[in-house]
This record gives C-alpha cells, sequence and structure tokens, in this order.
C-alpha cells in the first residue's frame, strides 16, 4: 500500500479528543495515560485467533491504568483498538500486506 507512512496518527503523545475527533487516533483515555515509545504510523498486522489476519497501519499506542492499548485502521477501512501482543509489527510493507 503506497502513502501508508501518511495516515495521519498521534506520535509521541497522549490522543486528546480533538485527535479522535480529527482522525488522528481511534480512542481517547480520560485519565492518566502516556505515549509508548513506538514509530507510528506503523504497518502490523493483526492475528485474530478465530479469524484471518488482518493488515493494519497503527495510529496510536498508549499505555493507561488498564495496560497497553493501540489504536490502529484496517486497510479496508474502519478502526479497531486491540492489544500490543495481537500484533505483527513490520518494518514495511509484504507480500501479507494487502
Amino acid at each position: 500500500m503506497r502513502g501508508w507512512r501518511d495516515t495521519p496518527c498521534t506520535s509521541r503523545q497522549s490522543s486528546q479528543k480533538e485527535d479522535v475527533r480529527e482522525g488522528r487516533a481511534v480512542f481517547y483515555v480520560d485519565g492518566p495515560s502516556e505515549p509508548v515509545d513506538m514509530a507510528l504510523p506503523h504497518c502490523a498486522l493483526l492475528r485474530d485467533e478465530d479469524g484471518p489476519v488482518v493488515p493494519v497501519i497503527v495510529i496510536q499506542a498508549e499505555s493507561t491504568n488498564c495496560g497497553e492499548v493501540v489504536g490502529y485502521r484496517p486497510l479496508k477501512g474502519g478502526n479497531g483498538v486491540c492489544a500490543p501482543n495481537e500484533l505483527e509489527l513490520l518494518d514495511r510493507p509484504d507480500s501479507r500486506f494487502h
């Protein structure tokens, strides 16, 4: 996928309500959170144990009182949230990322 690096994201900061409204974030934490040290946006494969592998672009990663949470956009549209261990991070798009 060309242009994935241009996907709006929240990098090196906790997301705010405006980031969600403007498409740079999937979720907003109304409480303490810290950004996770991850280069964003980031290509990844979401591994659902009962379904197919889904290529996604990670647009936010935050550490909250409940643990680390990642916000992503599937290539086919929409938004999602998962734990970091549900993702296989890719250095760049590969043959599985389509």
